[in-house]
């Protein structure tokens, strides 16, 4: 699917980035944000960047994933990803 290393590590953070999104969609964003956010934490799809394509692309579990959201808690390794693609978009803008 993926040609080369970059190409697989740039799905890898567009995957985190989507995820992350849903995640402050769900979480700090009422009425159809939240609603569009949780329409697709809960479809099945496993197209490219649904939420089992990005979940198995972050090498985890969907159904764990989807455990952490209802508990309203975000799971460290997401949050190192965030941390990286911030400093990743700092480097490129300077």
């Amino acid at each position: 699917m993926f040609e080369d290393v970059s190409s697989l590590r740039g799905v890898h953070r567009l995957a985190g980035a989507v995820l992350l999104q849903a995640i402050e969609d769900i979480r700090c964003r009422p009425g159809k944000k939240r609603e569009e956010a949780l329409r697709w934490l809960h479809d099945p799809s496993e197209e490219q960047f649904s939420f089992i394509f990005c979940c198995q692309t972050l090498e985890r579990d969907p159904q764990e994933v989807r455990r952490f959201l209802e508990r309203r808690d975000v799971p460290e390794w997401l949050l190192a990803a965030a941390r990286e693609q911030e400093h990743d978009a700092e480097v490129i803008s300077a």
